[in-house]
């Protein structure tokens, strides 16, 4: 259960059978956790997200025919959704010393929760936590990578979570708020890897889209490809700013807003990308910040391993290129945080050593590592 976006799938027999997913239904509340922390602050506003989270886990399960046989359902999300879900007042995590109220979750039941979609008495695991911000993701996604000393955990959503193993095998952690932008949501024409989204885009301002259907939308790797073409072909200034002399045939004013179009009523414009730079900045900072409280630089980094939707469908070479990762080798792991609340749904009694595991990380907060504003800051130019 992501901020912006919520995947299902079901399990039998140790295959997965049905697969769904859809938007948080809680981005009315807010596009990132701290608005919905702050929502929260009040019973009502807790209650309507409490609610909106379980709907959208029913408007999963309503992609699928036939629900009366599940078993057992397992969660694994940031602490602040896995807190809104289960009705807790979270607004601790919000102010400082940012304490989440729990790590560890009572197991609930789906009537409970108030999820209608699955029999009443089904059983509800959710992922324990790490700290305020990474959450039980994180833990699952510590389990499925086995990381070795000098290399790193980065799951790329709208808060982007960060393990590294040191040299010495201790393991820290932090998180970058990064934003819905590459998740489809605050920009435009963004969209879900859906049907008709734009997945790729090349220099000859050829595209791709997924099922070979007419264009609708971008999504998160498209407009990856945007910006590393855009720099590379000189559409884009370092500022991210739109080249009019090099796109005048591709400009648009929408509401006063200039934008490129890349294909019939699919526009990309300047701020958009302005939510794209800030959102590379977060993930490239927050990387190169968490290494530095380390004494440790990009050349001590022996493998990334990139979690999320996201990663397993951008171009590296293009994140690459625009800063938003560094130059190191890659390991595609796929959405762990779906694997590990998987691993959890067929094996409950796992429950135990999740815990063990999220008790292991230390919690390295950005704001207490001095060279992050200035990284930050240098990460927002495309390079």
């Amino acid at each position: 259960m992501g901020t912006t976006t919520v995947v299902a799938v079901r399990i039998e027999n140790g295959i997965v059978t049905r697969t769904a997913s859809a938007f948080n239904l809680q981005g009315q509340y807010g596009d990132n956790v701290i608005s919905r922390i702050t929502h929260s602050g009040s019973p009502e506003g807790l209650a309507q997200l409490q609610k909106a989270a379980a709907k959208t886990i029913d408007s999963l399960f309503e992609q699928w025919p036939d629900n009366a046989d599940i078993q057992v359902l397992g969660l694994a999300g940031n602490t602040t959704m896995t807190c809104l879900l289960w009705g807790i007042d979270c607004t601790s995590i919000g102010v400082s010393p940012f304490t989440p109220p729990l790590r560890v979750f009572p197991i609930k039941t789906a009537s409970e929760l108030g999820i209608s979609a699955l029999p009443p008495n089904t059983p509800v695991y959710a992922m324990p936590s790490i700290s305020a911000y990474v959450g039980g993701d994180l833990t699952a996604g510590l389990y499925e990578t086995e990381l070795q000393p000098g290399e790193a955990l980065v799951d790329i959503g709208t808060n982007c979570e960060i393990i590294l193993r040191t040299a010495t095998g201790e393991l820290v952690c932090t998180a970058a708020a990064a934003g819905p932008a590459f998740e489809g949501a605050g920009i435009a024409c963004g969209r879900r890897a859906v049907p008709g989204a734009i997945d790729h885009i090349q220099p000859n301002w050829k595209y791709t889209t997924i099922g070979n259907q007419s264009p609708n939308g971008l999504c998160g790797s498209a407009m990856l490809d945007f910006l590393a073409v855009g720099n590379q072909e000189g559409w884009l200034s370092s500022f991210g700013r739109l080249e009019k002399d090099e796109l005048a045939d591709r400009i648009r004013d929408i509401d006063g807003v200039t934008a490129a179009e890349i294909a019939p009523n699919v526009t990309l414009s300047e701020k958009d990308l302005e939510q794209l730079l800030k959102a590379k900045a977060a993930v490239f900072a927050g990387i190169q910040s968490l290494l530095e409280s380390q004494h440790m630089s990009f050349n001590d980094l022996q493998k990334l391993h990139l979690a999320g939707g996201f990663a397993k469908y951008m171009d590296l070479k293009s994140a690459v290129a625009i800063g938003m990762l560094p130059d190191v080798p890659f390991k595609i792991v796929g959405n762990t945080s779906l694997a590990g609340a998987s691993r959890l749904a067929a094996a409950p009694s796992m429950i135990d050593e999740f815990i063990r595991l999220s008790d292991l990380p230390r919690e390295i907060p950005l704001n207490d590592i001095p060279s992050f504003e200035d990284n930050y800051i240098d990460a927002l130019m495309l390079p």
